[in-house]
């Protein structure tokens, strides 16, 4: 499925089985980069390649409802969305960019098409407690964080904060897609 073009020759579409690894190599990038000081180096630096490979070659064998949408242009993969259908909400799992892309308005774009496609009435995702950069722009979408609460993220104690939108269309006005009222 093809969900358009952007400017500067920038597609999105819906990943398929022959891109789990590309999705692992860029989601273990990401976090490399957003999680240094917030996950234990030896996750990052050792296990994780093969735990992300492992976690996407399973989800596209038997996915689960939703969608992965991909930005690629001329140069690759740019960044991914990961959104799953959960009852009546749109649960983002995963929103990576390929790192020095920040900033420049594709995670928004990501967001806003992948919640779109899903097309649930509410949203929710979890962030890694202490990534200020995230919440920030969360928050800006108009996302509620709730307080931190403790996890295990593949053995590391770890804390999680739920972001919320109780209403999709504030988080997809906030991304410039079209809400049909």
């Amino acid at each position: 499925m093809d969900l358009g073009r952007a400017g500067g020759g920038l597609m999105f579409r819906a990943a398929t089985a022959a891109d789990a690894d590309a999705v692992a190599d860029l989601l273990t990038e990401s976090w490399r980069q957003s999680y240094a000081a917030l996950l234990p180096a030896d996750l990052l630096r050792d296990r994780l390649p093969a735990l992300h490979r492992a976690f996407w070659r399973e989800h596209f064998a038997a996915p689960r409802p939703g969608i992965v949408l991909l930005a690629e242009d001329d140069d690759g993969l740019r960044g991914f969305c990961a959104t799953w259908l959960d009852g009546s909400e749109a649960y983002v799992d995963n929103l990576h960019l390929r790192p020095g892309l920040r900033g420049g308005g594709l995670g928004r774009a990501l967001l806003g098409r992948a919640v779109a496609a899903v097309g649930a009435p509410r949203v929710a995702l979890t962030i890694i407690d202490g990534n200020d950069g995230a919440l920030r722009f969360y928050e800006r979408l108009g996302g509620v964080a709730a307080q931190p609460h403790d996890a295990v993220l593949h053995g590391a104690p770890t804390r999680y904060r739920r972001i919320a939108w109780d209403d999709a269309r504030v988080l997809l006005r906030a991304c410039g897609v079209s809400v049909v009222e």
